[in-house]
């Protein structure tokens, strides 16, 4: 089979450049060399079949998919990146979701682990407690699978205490002499203050 080298070595340079899916590659090929493209009245054009050889046999020593993939995942982890969104970036990456669910579920989630670190957690409450966000709002951005609600409701307990009591003290008496109280209380719910918390603020003013 008769491809142009330049061909060859553009999908051997773009690999080893970017680490791509094996799907990415061949969409980025189809790209370049397609008969519609720019590139292929200079470098020639490819098909399907042409695609593939290159893909099984001129780069089948280069391309280590999984490997690629285990090293994504393991950047991810390490910038303290959830499962969802850990799936979402690989899925746009067009790595197959067989692969992705296979190989977390293999070699990085482990049952009562969770993915973020206790560090990374404490970080994010403090920072949203700067930004007067309530536990509640705190938990639903942090907990994604039960192995992150353990570690998350233990740093929440040890960082609030009775900040939120305080907090919501903070919000009551920003909107007490704008609204009437039955809407007082419909704003500091949509704060995801929870009612009791709120009942006790006040019924102290």
């Amino acid at each position: 089979m008769k491809i142009s080298q330049k061909i060859i070595d553009y999908a051997i340079w773009y690999y080893l450049r970017y680490y791509p899916s094996i799907k990415k590659l061949e969409n980025k090929l189809k790209q370049k060399f397609w008969p519609d493209s720019k590139k292929w009245k200079i470098y020639g054009w490819i098909n399907d079949e042409e695609i593939n050889y290159i893909l099984e046999e001129k780069l089948k020593n280069i391309i280590q998919e999984k490997e690629v993939l285990r090293s994504k995942i393991k950047s991810y982890i390490a910038k303290n990146k959830n499962l969802n969104y850990i799936k979402q970036k690989l899925r746009e990456k067009l790595f197959s979701n067989e692969m992705i669910d296979e190989l977390l579920q293999d070699e990085f989630l482990s049952e009562w682990e969770s993915l973020l670190t206790r560090d990374y957690i404490r970080k994010q409450i403090n920072l949203y407690k700067s930004k007067w966000k309530s536990r509640l709002y705190i938990k639903q951005k942090l907990i994604e699978r039960d192995e992150d609600k353990i570690l998350v409701e233990s740093l929440l307990k040890e960082a609030f205490l009775d900040w939120e009591l305080e907090q919501i003290n903070f919000e009551y008496e920003k909107l007490n002499w704008k609204y009437e109280k039955n809407k007082v209380i419909e704003k500091l719910l949509r704060k995801w203050f929870s009612y009791n918390d709120i009942k006790k603020i006040i019924d102290r003013s």
